[in-house]
């Protein structure tokens, strides 16, 4: 990846996250206030659901971007053309089993998840929310793999930010007017259009050769598609089971609770994986050039990653309750302050990147098969506990089925990463997330005689920058003090010149 290409990635990656945040933080508290929690819920689970219709595209994504590295490092255009037409060919024939879905979907899910809404705005939400799907695999899809391949993610990325840009302030000013909620669906559908638009003319212009050069679609290419493929099925499953079972068997009301307490943690995790992307090539590097060279580098990646997701659930931790309390002011249709919930949420992040950097070794290792029965494991393990545990603990017994299956993973990739590829004992990797986890517990121990009070989202801003600032400094020390090398590794390969 060219250096320019790389701060690109990362300054529109990051700086485009985060203001799509912002909006966002915005957007369910416009939903709850204008529409209710029950229309709100409704919305989240939609998009959950259409979440698990989109792993059609899945394999051939990653498969495609995969097989484009070599040529485009070769500029072999040719072969280019020749894996870009094979993955559209791919992604265009299954956008028929996606609208089958899709209309299958619409008239099924009225009755089954329980609601106050009328069947028939269930039935157009999740009809709009689907086409723009349809519209997505159809003609964006295979571009937006193109363009990750050739570093230019900064394009899509760009796009993306404008999308959002455009669907969250038609959303704000929709409900500011009271429209409904399958009008504000339908001018997402018109925006997904407009999307289509942008990335025909920039892919035309750019990438002009691709149709005038002599390759032909080859579908041998793509043969990894299906291990790709369950991976992300095992991690969708994960990742969307706690809305989807609240809603089908407590209430959508309940979901909207779940999704405003998730909308601040998985903006964490948008965040840092915006980062993440951007460097993780590195680790690619350095392991095929020397095994021990990588050991540190490894180390030292695990030290910023681990160290950077404890210090943002600390503060997150803290601040939740005072922000949902706020967030919520005068929203009484359903409960929204849970105590135990900034604890669960905030161990899922931490469990879930222990884990980022000694999975990335797995597959670089060539033990991405097996690692991928893992995730189905944990996939199916979360999925039979959330509903084992929801009927009795509700919106917490969700959360702590994933907490429970998070841990098989983990140590299934600590054990290949340091056991079978680095062949050495688990010392450092204990010490470096050991410690952040005690870090964090202390935390949550400490916040017990802290009292909070936040009336203003002034104060808040305010008294959240002292406690990052505070707790900041600390884990940055504490991770400094467990792995002295993490600065000068990371100097060397991540700032160095060119």
């Amino acid at each position: 990846m060219k250096k320019k290409d790389f701060f690109k990635n990362i300054i529109s990656g990051f700086g485009g996250q985060l203001i799509v945040i912002i909006l966002g933080v915005i957007i369910p508290r416009v939903m709850i206030t204008s529409y209710g929690s029950d229309a709100n819920g409704l919305v989240s689970t939609t998009t959950q659901i259409f979440s698990y219709l989109a792993l059609l595209e899945a394999g051939i994504g990653q498969s495609a971007r995969v097989a484009l590295y070599k040529p485009i490092a070769c500029n072999n255009k040719e072969e280019i053309s020749s894996v870009v037409l094979s993955a559209e060919s791919y992604f265009r024939r299954i956008t028929y089993y996606y609208g089958l879905g899709v209309i299958v979907l619409s008239a099924i899910i009225p009755f089954v998840i329980k609601s106050e809404l009328s069947h028939l705005t269930i039935l157009l939400v999740f009809l709009l929310e689907g086409m723009s799907g349809v519209i997505s695999f159809y003609f964006i899809q295979t571009p937006t793999v193109l363009l990750n391949a050739d570093g230019k993610g900064y394009v899509n990325n760009s796009i993306n930010l404008v999308n959002k840009i455009l669907g969250y302030l038609s959303k704000i000013i929709l409900a500011y007017f009271g429209i409904s909620i399958v009008l504000i669906q339908f001018v997402f559908f018109l925006i997904t259009l407009i999307k289509v638009i942008f990335y025909r003319l920039y892919i035309r212009k750019k990438y002009y050769w691709i149709e005038n050069e002599k390759g032909k679609p080859d579908y041998s290419i793509l043969k990894d598609k299906n291990s790709y493929l369950l991976t992300e099925i095992a991690w969708t499953i994960f990742s969307s089971t706690d809305m989807i079972v609240l809603s089908l068997f407590i209430s959508t009301k309940l979901s909207s609770v779940y999704s405003v307490y998730n909308l601040i943690y998985s903006n964490i995790n948008l965040l840092l994986n915006a980062v993440a992307g951007s460097i993780l090539y590195v680790l690619g590097q350095v392991y095929h050039r020397s095994i021990k060279e990588y050991e540190d580098v490894h180390d030292s990646m695990n030290t910023v990653f681990i160290g950077s997701i404890t210090i943002l659930v600390s503060v997150s931790y803290i601040l939740t309750i005072p922000f949902i309390k706020l967030y919520t002011n005068g929203v009484s249709d359903v409960k929204y302050v849970y105590e135990q919930l900034p604890l669960m949420f905030a161990m899922v992040q931490l469990l879930s990147w222990s884990r980022y950097v000694n999975g990335n070794l797995t597959a670089l290792g060539g033990y991405a098969k097996s690692t991928s029965y893992i995730s189905l494991v944990e996939a199916i393990v979360n999925v039979v506990l959330s509903i084992v545990l929801v009927n009795k603990f509700g919106i917490v017994g969700v959360l702590i089925a994933t907490v429970l299956a998070l841990p098989v993973k983990v140590l299934w990739c600590i054990y290949i990463s340091d056991k079978i590829i680095l062949n050495r004992s688990y010392k450092k990797t204990v010490i470096i997330t050991g410690s952040n986890y005690l870090f964090f517990f202390a935390v949550v121990f400490l916040n017990r005689f802290l009292h909070m009070d936040i009336l203003s989202y002034g104060a808040f801003a305010f008294k959240g920058f002292l406690t990052a600032a505070v707790i900041g400094v600390m884990g940055v020390g504490l991770n400094i003090l467990v792995n002295r090398n993490c600065l000068s590794v990371m100097k060397k390969y991540i700032f160095k010149r060119e």
